[in-house]
């Protein structure tokens, strides 16, 4: 049982509605009554994962996860029970006492708190009137306002790389611990600030935790970005600079812009371009693709307009079309980067650029016409297979089909020769890449899981999930539950009916709470859609009763007839004539009766 009150958990739940904490993270749509969306745990282009409302759980078709709130945050964010509870209990303003011992103060927790107090201390030091003057007035020209530098915690490392340390000290900080989060560094003068005469970019993740920090240099130094190495809390390629402060407005326009770097992400911020987020300082990765489909499918990359922005576009798109994005990019004018140009030109001329962002294969010409002599067949047909090289990474098929037309359209070609060309590539990239979604569904328990119980088991199961008062109906035959075959169910419904005894009208999203083992929560999500498709739900349970009952006394005659097989064979004829005795008055007995005897083995 969880350490923490069961009372607590479900005051919790009671004020938290499921759809719109998942909400947060993944488009919803309205299926009735409840909700569906594509599932954030395994790569799929058609909805299978459902959340019930009425029961506030979910559960995937697909892979086969489910749970409840907690469970979700759990699996979600990598957290554990306790953390999850707390996480929501503080976001509906419900206090859980605080753990005894130090021990129960994980070290996850210590070094959030510490990182927070880290950029807290860099931005009263980029407030500092005298030691943050230069810093301000760099971003002064660099055309970032007061707001904007509150709401990105925009801060400043002195120079000099002692004045963290004295601060730490003072706050009775461990330098030791300065050393694990990141913050510090070794050099001839020994500990010294990682981000010394920088500013300080906090990378904040999706639930709002300083987790790292980007440092661009004042003075010239080199290099002149640097960002916080990997912790345990922190690893470069699976955050996304801005996301924290562009959810809410991705989600709302269906759309992320992805630009490279820190201050192009402030200033479209700060411009009116709200859905903006950058990989900072990393080129794209199938990580961070996997994090921005929680809230869009559609991206435009607008990436600066020279070689190296070609190469992160070409690069990054290759990422998000294998992920399922529908890619596109916007065509900045030459030697010009986001930043410079909102500032030059405004946001209405930066929403032209938008708007008029080029798809897949149309970047991919624009590309290759700088690159070859589309007039020359041989370099045109190099062309049209570079270019194919992303397009067959194309999950949908009907999409892949269309760029394949676009292709041979522009570049004069047999569209029949490119569709064969383009299955060769994709038969290619198919054997090449792991099945990444079954093996990452299988380590979050979706598809390795054990035999399923046969249709009657489940349903019967099911609708003891559904109203533990049926437990009733079985009071004497506890049999019915120890001869279930599924091992998973048989031990849910025995712990469901201990834990009924206690709290009586125990819901699906409460049990899962209470539930230690999360192949059991798991067990929970997936029954409970079984239970709610049934339209005479009685009437069900009565047919599965008398299915189990008739499976239960076929055992008990087959265990019957091999002890009277034996005390035959031995000769033991007192034995034969009681057995017989036995065997003939359970024939006759009538279903679903049992003298008082028979529930000994459920009170015990």
């Amino acid at each position: 049982m969880p350490l923490l009150p069961e009372t607590l958990l479900d005051d919790i739940q009671a004020r938290v509605d499921i759809a719109q904490v998942i909400g947060q993270y993944v488009p919803l749509k309205r299926a009735g009554r409840h909700f569906k969306a594509l599932c954030p745990f395994h790569k799929e282009r058609t909805p299978s994962f459902h959340i019930n409302t009425d029961k506030q759980i979910f559960h995937c078709f697909g892979c086969g996860v489910g749970g409840n709130v907690f469970t979700f945050l759990m699996q979600q964010d990598r957290l554990t029970f306790p953390e999850a509870v707390r996480q929501l209990a503080q976001q509906v303003g419900v206090t859980v006492p605080e753990p005894t011992g130090a021990a129960s103060n994980g070290k996850a927790q210590q070094l959030v708190e510490l990182m927070e107090k880290a950029a807290h201390y860099y931005e009263r030091m980029l407030a500092h009137p005298t030691r943050g003057r230069a810093a301000r007035e760099y971003l002064r020209g660099r055309g970032v306002s007061e707001r904007t530098r509150q709401a990105f915690r925009l801060g400043y490392a002195p120079g000099g790389g002692a004045d963290l340390l004295q601060a730490a000290k003072r706050a009775k900080i461990a330098l030791d611990a300065l050393e694990h989060a990141g913050l510090t560094l070794r050099s001839s003068r020994g500990l010294v600030d990682r981000f010394r005469e920088r500013l300080a970019f906090p990378i904040i993740d999706a639930r709002g935790r300083v987790v790292g920090f980007g440092g661009r240099s004042l003075q010239g130094q080199e290099p002149k970005y640097l960002n916080s190495p990997e912790t345990p809390l922190y690893t470069k390629g699976r955050q996304l600079y801005g996301l924290w402060q562009a959810k809410d407005a991705i989600v709302k326009r269906k759309l992320a812009v992805v630009v490279e770097g820190y201050f192009d992400c402030v200033v479209l911020w700060q411009a009116g371009i709200t859905h903006v987020v950058s990989p900072s300082g990393t080129a794209f990765t199938p990580e961070q693709a996997k994090l921005l489909a929680r809230y869009t499918d559609q991206v435009i990359l607008a990436f600066d307009a020279d070689a190296a922005g070609e190469t992160a576009a070409l690069r990054g798109m290759d990422v998000l079309v294998e992920a399922g994005f529908q890619v596109s990019v916007a065509q900045l004018p030459s030697g010009v980067d986001p930043d410079e140009f909102v500032r030059a030109y405004g946001l209405k001329a930066f929403d032209g650029l938008l708007d008029k962002a080029l798809n897949v294969v149309e970047f991919l010409l624009a590309c290759a016409a700088r690159h070859h002599s589309l007039s020359d067949p041989d370099q045109k047909v190099r062309a049209a297979q570079g270019a194919l090289a992303t397009v067959a990474r194309v999950p949908d098929a009907m999409r892949r089909r269309e760029y394949v037309r676009l292709l041979a359209q522009r570049l004069h070609l047999d569209e029949r020769a490119v569709l064969e060309e383009l299955e060769k590539t994709h038969a290619r990239l198919q054997r090449q890449a792991p099945n990444t979604a079954r093996q990452e569904s299988a380590a979050r328990g979706g598809l390795q899981r054990p035999a399923e119980a046969d249709a009657v088991e489940r349903l019967f199961g099911a609708l003891l999930l559904d109203e533990p008062s049926r437990f009733e109906s079985i009071v004497k035959e506890w049999e019915l539950l120890e001869q279930l075959k599924d091992g998973r169910l048989r031990g849910l419904l025995m712990a469901l009916n201990e834990l009924r005894a206690v709290s009586p009208h125990l819901g699906p999203a409460q049990l899962i709470s209470r539930l230690q083992e999360g192949e059991r929560a798991r067990l929970v999500a997936e029954l409970v859609p079984v239970a709610q498709r049934e339209p005479a739900k009685e009437e069900a349970f009565r047919k599965c009763l008398e299915r189990l009952r008739r499976r239960a006394r076929a055992h008990q005659q087959e265990q019957m007839q091999d002890q009277l097989r034996v005390a035959q064979e031995l000769g033991r004829d007192d034995e034969v004539r009681r057995l017989l005795m036995k065997l003939q008055h359970l024939m006759r007995e009538p279903m679903g009766t049992r003298k008082e005897e028979g529930s000994a083995a459920w009170v015990r």
